[in-house]
């Protein structure tokens, strides 16, 4: 009788289980609404530092020729150029750079937590720590991949994904779903070298078959 009851409560148990996962309401696959969001352009303009490109030096002649003078104008104007171009080329932000130029975010579960994918090629795997925003020592609760040392965590019914980026700085992702109307509400806070200051941007997806 004892090992009955045991069988019926595990069956129960995995009946929740179940129907929590399947009530989650970050599953699925959602898509940007640009007219909802925050401009992504907008929000890092002046913000992004601007690379250095040398000038080549091919004489330190005090009165240089026509030539050498003609020389320098063009290599300082291509300078100029590529300074300006890296101060707009979001690339630079790079494991970020999914995050603010996704137009799609498909949310998975799988054991032990989630896997995010950015516009169907980049899967990640979110693991949330049941302690919290909590590190331990052996560091345990973090997930090591090519976007770094990330902590996963829950803070009420918000998904907080804190990611230490792999040549510096720190990326902070925030999911929640709303409603009125139904929509992810998708928030990156991301401080890297390459930017003169932290950048917020609030980007909202709607669920895919509503995708405007």
């Amino acid at each position: 009788m004892g090992r009955c009851w045991r069988v019926w409560l595990l069956w129960l148990a995995c009946l929740a289980s179940f129907a929590v996962g399947a009530a989650d309401p970050l599953l699925g696959t959602w898509q940007f609404n640009e007219e909802a969001s925050s401009d992504t352009d907008e929000a890092f303009d002046g913000k992004l530092g601007r690379e250095t490109y040398p000038v080549p030096q091919t004489t330190r002649n005090p009165n240089p020729s026509a030539r050498e003078r003609s020389q320098s104008n063009y290599w300082e104007t291509v300078r100029a150029g590529r300074e300006r171009h890296s101060a707009k080329n979001l690339r630079r932000l790079g494991t970020a750079y999914p995050m603010v130029k996704s137009i799609e975010l498909s949310i998975a579960a799988e054991p032990g937590g989630y896997v995010m994918t950015y516009d169907g090629e980049l899967p990640r795997s979110l693991r949330p720590n049941p302690g919290g925003r909590v590190f331990s020592a052996k560091g345990d609760e973090l997930v090591h991949d090519t976007f770094g040392y990330t902590l996963t965590y829950w803070d009420g019914r918000t998904l907080v994904v804190e990611a230490d980026a792999p040549d510096g700085g720190k990326v902070i992702e925030r999911l929640a779903v709303r409603e009125n109307p139904h929509q992810l509400e998708y928030e990156v806070k991301i401080d890297l070298p390459v930017l003169e200051e932290p950048v917020s941007v609030t980007r909202l997806f709607d669920p895919a078959t509503t995708a405007h």
